[in-house]
């Protein structure tokens, strides 16, 4: 089996987004009440306390993420496939975080997740621009690793598969109003457990090749 080489820097650079897209936890300690529409997008709405904070999250992920895949893409160009639906996450989210979700998200998840003017806004098609990034690059690390390690390449597919599944779930709750604190909470934290196999699979494609 092969091993796979990564400093202690690249290890917290790979990590790290997927922290820091998963800070909306604090939420329960700093704006409770936030969460009693059951939308945890609400956190970023002007207004709320702690929006700021919410927000500067999601700009350090995709900071973080770009930063990382102009690295990546600079030593591995033969990835560039797994690396562009990294990359486009990192832009994409970026993107979401610098533009204004609808204070109607305060009100209700009816009102702010259904409606032609939010769906159609430039923040949701940011939100579907970043889990497209996430679907390509997974699926296409499934492609590449599949003849290289059999044990990485059944968690990534598991890891494909459950994230799918998250994103089909959250995209059902937001429709019927229903679970939707739970669904979205599922699917932001397999975004980012799929942020830390996009790289890993890189680093591991490489080493394979490295090694034969």
């Amino acid at each position: 089996m092969v091993k796979v080489r990564i400093s202690r820097t690249r290890w917290s650079l790979i990590i790290l987004p997927a922290l820091m897209y998963n800070i909306w936890p604090l939420a329960y300690w700093l704006d409770p009440s936030a969460l009693k529409n059951n939308y945890l997008s609400v956190l970023e709405v002007a207004g709320r306390p702690y929006s700021w904070l919410f927000i500067l999250g999601d700009v350090i992920t995709s900071l973080l993420v770009i930063f990382m895949a102009i690295n990546l893409i600079r030593i591995f160009y033969d990835y560039k496939n797994i690396i562009f639906g990294y990359v486009a996450f990192g832009v994409f989210t970026l993107l979401e975080a610098l533009t204004q979700i609808s204070n109607k998200c305060q009100k209700s998840i009816s009102a702010c997740g259904i409606s032609p003017v939010q769906i159609f806004s430039v923040h949701d098609l940011a939100s579907v621009g970043a889990a497209l990034g996430i679907l390509y690059g997974v699926y296409m690390s499934l492609r590449l690793i599949k003849s290289i390690n059999l044990t990485f390449y059944k968690i990534a597919r598991y890891i494909f598969w459950f994230w799918s599944l998250s994103g089909i779930s959250l995209v059902l709750s937001v429709a019927f109003d229903s679970a939707t604190l739970l669904s979205q909470a599922m699917f932001l934290i397999m975004c980012g457990v799929a942020l830390v196999e996009m790289p890993l699979s890189v680093y591991l494609i490489r080493d394979a090749k490295q090694a034969s």
